[in-house]
């Protein structure tokens, strides 16, 4: 299995991938998926959705009633099997996002266990206040909790899913993934893990009052992969003109320091809890240099359905909202395709000579050197105009995606308006 550094996940709500917002539509899409270069077809939820207190007409998909169904608008258990036959035979992997912090208030086990839940002076609560539409868990003295959560887990697997999206992973204590995960990994030892990692400020906020909250290091003891929400502050504060670059990339920097020196991040620019990034740029450029940046930076590529497209739009989580198919934009995804050819050279995968460069211009500037080359990515998020200074070997390189000249004379390199990727070859 390719290393997941050199691997790429595709994010699909299934209700609104089409008009038909079903499996079987999905798998109608496949092939286009694949052609991408997807790896991994990570779906959000697919279980029934609680009706109480319920959010929008169709409700949150992360408000689940029942850990082992599958909601009747999506299809049927069979209708899903096909889906992971149909996903493995063309390469790829399949990921379910799972909710394993809380269920829907109307969720069987409420009445079955009520030890299970987090209550309130005689009320069955959540912990955080906007999540309305759901009761939180209390997993302190509940192994029985513990061990039916695993044995839902155990029966996706047995149905052929290769891996799980934890949903508000560090609000899971870690006694439950020392419980499951070795049992999952007897059954499937190449089972994948990603973890919704949580921003700094959410982070302390859940630890000021009591409640379970695991920093990033302590989520890579059980995940192979997680969000890169410690980011996000300063990321979508650059976005939104409150942070300088510069800040972002320290961030960056950071975790070179902080984190296992294996350690890999989803990286991605939007996903179902964000606005798109076309929405922020208000930009093609600006977005496909964004795009770049998922594939190049240190980590697992991370697409949000319907980017390719080049929508401002986000699909509303609780309606039925479908993405408009017939806006494919043909270039971006030439360019996505491209990039995933790219993210599969071995140079992306290695721990070590990672450089992330600093400019006064708001350009994002990486930087991968082995023996053989050094590969440099330079994204022009702010669509700077003019030269940037670099510490390079002078000469003519060639564009790894359009087959372009790129050169450096005299220390300086010309700026574009789309990413810029070469290879600087050793002698």
């Amino acid at each position: 299995m390719q290393k997941y550094r050199n691997q790429f996940i595709y994010q699909v709500f299934v209700r609104n991938y089409s008009e038909e917002g079903t499996f079987n539509a999905l798998i109608k899409d496949l092939d286009r998926i694949k052609d991408l270069g997807t790896d991994i077809l990570y779906l959000l939820p697919i279980h029934p959705i609680g009706i109480k207190e319920r959010k929008g007409v169709y409700g949150s998909p992360y408000a689940i009633r029942d850990y082992k169904g599958i909601s009747e608008d999506l299809g049927t258990l069979e209708d899903f099997k096909k889906l992971v036959k149909e996903t493995h035979s063309r390469g790829m992997r399949l990921m379910l996002d799972v909710v394993y912090h809380h269920t829907a208030p109307d969720h069987p086990w409420v009445k079955e266990h009520p030890e299970f839940y987090h209550w309130k002076d005689g009320h069955l609560t959540n912990k955080i206040g906007d999540w309305t539409d759901i009761a939180d868990f209390e997993f302190d003295n509940n192994p029985k909790l513990i061990e039916l959560l695993t044995d839902a887990l155990l029966y996706w697997v047995d149905l052929g899913v290769d891996g799980f999206r934890f949903d508000v992973a560090p609000m899971i204590p870690e006694v439950f993934y020392q419980f499951a995960f070795p049992k999952l990994k007897r059954v499937n030892p190449q089972l994948t893990f990603l973890a919704e990692s949580v921003d700094p400020w959410f982070l302390s906020f859940l630890r000021y009052e009591g409640y379970t909250c695991l920093s990033d290091s302590e989520v890579y003891k059980y995940f192979d992969l997680e969000y890169d929400y410690d980011n996000q502050e300063k990321f979508l504060g650059y976005l939104k003109g409150e942070h300088p670059l510069e800040e972002l990339r320290n961030r960056y920097r950071l975790q070179e320091i902080i984190y296992p020196k294996n350690y890999v991040k989803a990286r991605n620019v939007e996903n179902h809890d964000n606005a798109r990034i076309r929405f922020f740029t208000q930009s093609y450029d600006k977005t496909m240099n964004w795009l770049g940046y998922c594939f190049f930076a240190k980590g697992i590529a991370f697409l949000h359905f319907g980017v390719e497209t080049g929508t401002d739009h986000l699909p509303r989580l609780f309606e039925k909202d479908p993405v408009d198919w017939t806006k494919l934009d043909p270039e971006m995804v030439k360019m996505i395709k491209a990039l995933a050819k790219m993210k599969k050279d071995p140079i992306f995968a290695q721990d070590d000579h990672y450089k992330i460069v600093s400019h006064k211009k708001d350009i994002l500037h990486f930087e991968y050197e082995n023996k053989e080359e050094i590969r440099v990515g330079i994204f022009n998020v702010g669509m700077e105009t003019g030269v940037i200074n670099v510490s390079l070997p002078e000469g003519i390189y060639t564009h790894s995606l359009t087959n372009e000249q790129v050169e450096i004379r005299h220390g300086v390199l010309s700026l574009s308006n789309r990413p810029i990727i070469f290879s600087i070859p050793k002698k």
